[in-house]
């Protein structure tokens, strides 16, 4: 009986060494590699100091890298992590700790620059207009029915990736002397405009561009109603999201003032800064 007992108590210690080397076997065919091994007087002890990330968020990456046999613990006021493992192990820990331990990316900062231009079928005087706008004036007057373009203010913000701007304020006259539109002396245009959740993305081309998940802009003007031609102001403007390219000037869109030969038209850039 003894024998018996003895065979198969031999038996099993082969099966499950067998079985434990198949296993291991399986893991490293799945690509799992082992954690290193060693014995206890071949460990080492090392302090990591930790620079940028918050210590405590770096203990449990690192501890998936040691044995169950090594130690990982934090000191979180000196800012240090002390390791003891085999040595591969805790070469392993130190870079992984090179990786993660990186300062954080400062958001990208976009200037975001806002024009307004006020259009005309009738003839005006031809104001000046900025520079960089005049390509946009030429090409409306290609493809809009209006002959007179009259500059009107811009507006300049500052914004942080994934960030909103809300502006309002005051401007002039949109015309020199509409009929329907009362002098900007005496009642003067009050806007507004938003940006919400502002984005730089890259294109197909793997340039950078910009997503504006809601632009918002409106404008109250004074007009000029009744046969005493009281003073009444009339809200104009536009919602609509927003996708350009980083550096480009794009046309938002046109809104009408007073019936279909006058228009206030809206002209966007936003630019990353270095």
């Amino acid at each position: 009986m003894k024998v018996k007992l003895t065979v198969w108590l031999w038996l099993a210690l082969v099966v499950s060494a067998v079985a434990q080397t198949n296993n291991e076997q399986k893991n490293e065919a799945k690509g799992e590699n082992p954690i290193n091994p060693c014995r206890e007087d071949q460990m080492d002890t090392k302090f990591l100091s930790v620079k940028h990330q918050q210590v405590v968020a770096l203990v449990e990456p690192l501890k998936m890298l040691s044995t169950k046999w090594g130690r990982v613990s934090h000191n979180p006021v000196l800012k240090i992590i002390t390791v003891r493992d085999c040595p591969a192990n805790v070469a392993a820990m130190e870079a992984a700790l090179a990786r993660f331990d990186v300062p954080e990316q400062a958001p990208a900062s976009m200037e975001f620059q806002l024009h307004l231009l006020a259009a005309s079928a009738k003839a005006a005087e031809v104001a000046a207009m900025p520079k960089q706008l005049e390509p946009v004036v030429a090409q409306l007057k290609s493809t809009l029915k209006y002959a007179n373009y009259r500059y009107v203010y811009s507006a300049l913000n500052r914004i942080n990736n994934g960030g909103r701007v809300e502006s309002s304020g005051v401007t002039g006259e949109l015309f020199p002397a509409p009929a329907s539109v009362a002098a900007a002396t005496a009642n003067p245009s009050f806007y507004q405009y938003m940006l919400q959740n502002v984005k730089f993305t890259q294109d197909a081309t793997g340039k950078d561009s910009v997503q504006i998940e809601q632009f918002k802009f409106g404008i109250s003007v004074p007009i000029q109603v009744g046969s005493d031609r009281q003073i009444q102001y009339k809200d104009i403007g536009l919602v609509t999201p927003l996708s350009l390219r980083e550096g480009e000037i794009a046309v938002v869109g046109t809104a009408n003032i007073s019936g279909s030969d006058e228009a206030m038209i809206i002209v966007v850039s936003v630019k990353k800064l270095k």
